[in-house]
Order: structure tokens, then C-alpha cells, then sequence
């Protein structure tokens, strides 16, 4: 069995919420909820770290009781020169820090629905690899401190790893990892023209070329995200976009997670029905 980590930070969107209080749609809610309950059924225990922000919300919601473990206090202290906004994942790789393999980080958004004990690979696995797509852009175009100097061992054309899934069962790469990811983040704080590039660089680009550079082999989970017969994970980012605009997709989602924590977890759902 193997814990696993969800992670939340609410100080990426300070800057949009200009003031109004945090809160998540209800959609997301439920998705982190079935995340967890399935986790902990099939894989072992799950932690939550998130800063003060995020738990107060989960518990008004009843929510914090869905984790073995939870944490305020390793995210408050990410520091200062690390702009959130650009890196709003940046919060995964402090957690990760603060943790001992074997670890693994599930995104909220992401559903495991089988056991993994024999699909995890010592010292790494991840949902799967990506293709160079457009926001994996040129060396040259990402944004950097005056001082920072990209590794010359890194290959870049090496396949980037999705990491809304990522199991690290050696401490020693992990740390290493890590470190390089956040020194890229530190001080980094000139914005891209769009707020992807810079974060899925350091975390699923970088981790990719440094374990090419070391021969750290890299286990996937899955070949293709959209192979026909995946019955290991659902993965909501691609249908976030399409929840938020069309009421009646999202509705149907809804309704289908709720249905499945129904037949897991009764007291669970009678939990969330408040929210739908």
C-alpha cells in the first residue's frame, strides 16, 4: 500500500478572487471527494496538504475526515519569491519535498479506480508521457531569473511525463527532482504571455529530462490517456472546461460521481447531497 497526496493551494487565485472568499465548484468538490474515497479503499492511505486557506474550507464542508492525515502548515511556508500565480502547481513539489518514498502524488481531479500494487515501478511511474505540444515551448521563449542556468545535461527533446499521477519510490531522485524544479521556480516571477508553460515545465518537462540524465527509468501507467480499454483512472481535466459552460454536462457529471460514492460510501454521500 502506498499514501498518496492530495494537494491544494488557494494562493494561485488570490489575485482573481480580489478579496471574495475561496470556494471550488461544486463539480471539483465531488471529483476530489470520489478521489479520495477510492484511494483510500484500493491503495492505501491519503494525505492532505494544503494551506490554511483550503483546510478551513474542506472542514466547513465536513470534508477534512475523508484523510488519514492532513497538513496546514508545509504550504504556508513555500517562500516568498515563488510567484503562485505563475506556478500554481508549485504547491505539489513542497509536499512532495516534506514526504518519504514511497509516495504518491493524485491530483484532485484524478480517479484511480483499480489497485496499483502491481503496476508501480520503483523509482518512478507516471500517468504517461506527453508529446512536445505547444505548451512545452522552446528553451529560449521560458522565462528565468538573471542568475539561473539550465542544466547542459538535459536532453529536450526527451517526452515530457504527466504528472497528475506520479509515484516516486526512491527518496534520493525525488529530492533531487525536486530541488531542481524549485530553484527553477525561485525568483522566476516575469509572466508568459499564457500561464501554462513555465509550470509544466518544472514540474512534468523537467522531471522527465533529469531522469533521462540520470537513467532513471520512467514507468506509465497507461501507453495513450484516450486508449479505449484504460480502466485504471478517469482523469477530469479536459472535461473541467466543458463543467464550467454547459449546466447540463455538468449536472451529468455530477450526478454520476454522486452515484458511485453512493454505492461506496452512503454517509459520504449524504454528506455531499447538501451541496448538489
Amino acid at each position: 500500500m502506498t499514501t498518496g497526496l492530495h494537494i491544494f493551494s488557494t494562493a494561485p487565485g488570490v489575485r482573481k478572487r480580489a478579496g471574495k472568499p475561496f470556494s471550488l465548484p461544486v463539480f471539483e468538490v465531488i471529483c476530489q471527494a470520489l478521489s479520495a474515497l477510492m484511494w483510500r479503499k484500493l491503495n492505501g492511505p491519503i494525505k492532505f496538504y494544503g494551506d490554511r486557506a483550503a483546510c478551513r474550507w474542506l472542514d466547513g464542508l465536513g470534508m477534512l475526515d475523508l484523510y488519514d492525515t492532513v497538513d496546514d502548515r508545509v504550504l504556508e511556508a513555500i517562500p516568498a519569491d515563488i510567484n503562485q500565480e505563475i506556478f500554481w502547481a508549485g504547491a505539489k513539489l513542497f509536499a512532495l519535498q516534506a514526504e518519504k518514498a514511497p509516495v504518491a502524488m493524485v491530483d484532485t481531479d484524478l480517479i484511480v479506480w483499480k489497485p496499483l500494487d502491481g503496476l508501480l515501478q520503483d523509482p518512478l511511474t507516471v500517468l504517461h508521457r506527453e508529446d512536445l505540444i505547444e505548451c512545452y515551448i522552446r528553451k529560449e521563449y521560458l522565462k528565468i531569473r538573471p542568475d539561473y542556468v539550465f542544466d547542459p545535461g538535459w536532453d529536450w527533446t526527451v517526452r515530457p511525463c504527466n504528472t497528475a499521477f506520479a509515484y516516486f519510490g526512491d527518496d534520493a531522485f525525488k529530492d533531487r527532482y525536486v530541488e531542481k524544479a524549485v530553484d527553477f521556480m525561485r525568483g522566476n516571477g516575469e509572466y508568459p504571455k499564457e500561464m501554462v508553460s513555465q509550470m509544466v515545465f518544472a514540474e512534468q518537462r523537467l522531471l522527465a529530462m533529469e531522469a533521462v540524465k540520470e537513467g532513471v527509468p520512467i514507468h506509465t501507467l497507461v501507453g495513450d490517456p484516450f486508449e479505449a480499454g484504460n480502466e485504471v483512472f478517469t482523469h477530469l481535466w479536459g472535461a473541467k472546461n466543458i463543467a464550467r459552460n454547459d449546466r447540463g454536462q455538468c449536472r451529468l457529471l455530477i450526478l454520476s460521481m454522486m452515484n458511485k460514492i453512493k454505492e461506496e460510501d452512503s454517509s459520504l454521500y449524504e454528506k455531499l447531497r447538501k451541496l448538489v
